[in-house]
């Protein structure tokens, strides 16, 4: 690994990615955000090693234990027999064995996501079909051209 975050900083302008590069999912989702045009800031923990704070405050935004957000059934994980451990323990293995991140990690501000899809990362940044508003059930949107959105 070539360098150390020891802080994550939550910013409601600024979308955190905390992804392993090494996984298909991983890929997928940069590629979304990527995409996105928005202000990122992106983490890969095959290359990154997180502090134990930033571990912590990602179990706790999530309100989810260590186990639920690690992947300790993947073929290169070691062998856990009975997952009892206490976050020390977590934080060590996810430290030696980053591939244990299978679902990317997304935060902006107070809002926290781990990624089950790669399209489910659009949440962030207010997409919804293909960019058209929501409209009340019945209600056919607006797909009227016009010169005010910026189309690539």
């Amino acid at each position: 690994m070539e360098d150390d975050m020891s802080v994550l900083a939550t910013d409601k302008r600024q979308l955190t990615l905390i992804y392993n590069s090494e996984t298909s999912l991983g890929k997928q989702t940069v590629g979304y955000v990527e995409s996105s045009g928005d202000k990122i800031q992106m983490v890969d923990i095959s290359k990154t090693s997180l502090g134990d704070t930033v571990w912590v405050s990602l179990a706790e935004g999530l309100n989810k234990p260590f186990g639920e957000l690690l992947a300790t059934d993947h073929p290169d994980a070691p062998e856990i027999d009975g997952g009892n451990f206490s976050t020390d323990d977590w934080l060590k293995l996810i430290k030696k064995n980053p591939v244990l991140l299978q679902q990317p990690i997304a935060v902006n501000g107070d809002n926290y996501m781990q990624v089950d899809t790669p399209s489910e990362i659009l949440k962030f940044f207010d997409v919804d079909s293909a960019g058209l508003s929501k409209k009340p059930l019945g209600q056919q949107p607006n797909t009227d051209a016009n010169d005010e959105e910026p189309f690539v």
